[in-house]
């Protein structure tokens, strides 16, 4: 079943409605479901959904001519020559109605047909009005080098493009329906809202059978999680894994990266840029921070929690996984419980989008400094400004109430930044607020509960 992804539906269907030619791109990571969506949008139109392959150029031609031979009647077995052909022939089988030309995994093509980009140039730049012509790929770099680069045939071309990214917390949750509480932040925890991930769940086990299923398990739909994720420029090799581990293991910095690994720093800097193109790693700085004072982490939750239990354990899973994890159970915990923060600051985006706090914000940054004026060190779960106000986040998933002294420590600790911003704070407890807490116009209460309502 599809859900979500309102927004981009949304667009899509305003520009097919309208009586324009189109050229679109779409873009992103594998497995964000791009496909999905695209599909979805072509169900019930007149068109022609080309999934490219890794083949030949005269391969993809080929499977291309097969599916125009069915909608112009043509025998199945009949190859166009040329790429030209094939599309002068496409315009004939679009007629007069609006036509949508959907060609996935287009960078596929490129690769071993160079020429193919100025035939695509001339057939968007003489297409009629009723063509909606859109194109797809995972290769993230390559597809905004095309969009950007003047001396690409498609510079300027495109009429909207869409990089496609998480779902929204709330269109997440839609696949979480009848789920307990706790077992929605504990998906959201791992999976996030990728959703790819949270379609293999399977609705009639608990979390952790679904954990034990899909990861401890040889046949597991992710036990071999990097070749289904990671594009072909970083799949299974050994520096890039070696990276990704040690990342996983938080080393943050290039120089703790380096020196874990035993590689020269400016080769690992060559890896690490290949990564954070492809949307595997992040670059991120703390509040306040310097733009050099930067970390890297891994984006993706699931991947992290593959390189932290599943990669050097697959030996291992494949006699017994159950066992395995059995052993892990306390450290997954302890991860899980962490994650509840990502699950807050998920939902709090969210928020922030739908105009529901007090200004648009920009990035929610975690804080850590070892030395303050209150002469402690001080971290903070997520710290934002807009214009003169603060937004202060605090994520508790423990087996205790939130209490009147916990907030006393935390406004404290956001004390050390100016005192001319004011401050709304947004704290989230698994389990509540004490009684002693003193209501206030500037701070916002969660529980787990009420995030899912």
């Amino acid at each position: 079943m599809f859900y979500g992804r309102e927004k981009e539906l949304k667009e899509l269907e305003l520009r097919y409605s309208g009586n324009k030619k189109e050229f679109g791109v779409l873009y992103g990571r594998r497995r964000i479901g791009k496909s999905a969506l695209v599909r979805h949008f072509f169900n019930g139109k007149k068109g022609i959904f080309f999934q490219a392959k890794q083949d030949t150029s005269y391969g993809n031609l080929r499977s291309f001519s097969y599916e125009l031979d069915k909608l112009l009647n043509l025998p199945q077995s009949f190859v166009f020559s040329s790429w030209q052909e094939a599309l002068d022939s496409l315009l004939q089988a679009a007629g007069d109605e609006r036509f949508l030309f959907v060609i996935d995994e287009y960078p596929y093509i490129v690769s071993q047909d160079s020429a193919f980009p100025s035939n695509l140039q001339e057939f968007v730049d003489n297409a009629p009005e009723n063509l909606f012509i859109i194109i797809l790929g995972s290769d993230v770099s390559f597809l905004e080098k095309e969009l950007n680069d003047k001396k690409s045939p498609l510079y300027k071309r495109r009429t909207f493009e869409i990089r496609l990214q998480k779902l929204p917390f709330d269109e997440a949750v839609l696949f979480l329906d009848g789920d307990s509480v706790e077992d929605k932040c504990s998906y959201l925890a791992l999976l996030s809202s990728y959703p790819y991930y949270l379609s293999a769940i399977d609705k009639k086990l608990s979390f952790d059978e679904n954990v034990e299923r899909l990861l401890f398990n040889e046949f597991g739909t992710f036990f071999n999680l990097p070749d289904q994720v990671l594009s072909n420029s970083t799949k299974v090799q050994d520096v890039y894994n070696a990276i990704l581990q040690s990342v996983a293991h938080r080393h943050y910095t290039l120089k703790t990266i380096s020196e874990d690994i035993h590689e020269d720093s400016s080769k690992v800097a060559k890896y690490i840029t290949t990564l954070l193109k492809s949307e595997v790693l992040e670059k991120r700085t703390t509040f306040m921070g310097k733009k050099n004072d930067h970390y890297y982490v891994i984006a993706d939750p699931l991947l992290r929690f593959w390189y932290l239990f599943i990669y050097d354990r697959q030996e291992l899973i494949r006699i017994n996984g159950a066992q395995v994890m059995s052993g892990l159970s306390k450290e997954i915990k302890k991860l899980l419980f962490h994650g509840f923060e990502d699950v807050a600051i998920l939902f709090l985006e969210q928020e922030n989008i739908k105009g529901n706090l007090p200004g648009v914000f920009p990035e929610i940054q975690n804080f850590r400094a070892d030395h303050t004026s209150l002469g402690r060190s001080v971290e903070i779960d997520g710290l934002s400004r807009s214009g003169d106000t603060l937004l202060v986040v605090e994520c508790k998933y423990e087996n205790k109430a939130f209490s009147e002294a916990s907030f006393k420590h935390l406004e404290e600790s956001a004390s050390i930044f100016a005192d001319k911003l004011s401050r709304e704070y947004y704290i989230f407890s698994k389990s509540g607020f004490s009684s002693d807490i003193e209501k206030r116009d500037n701070v916002h209460l969660f529980t787990a509960e009420d995030m899912f309502k």
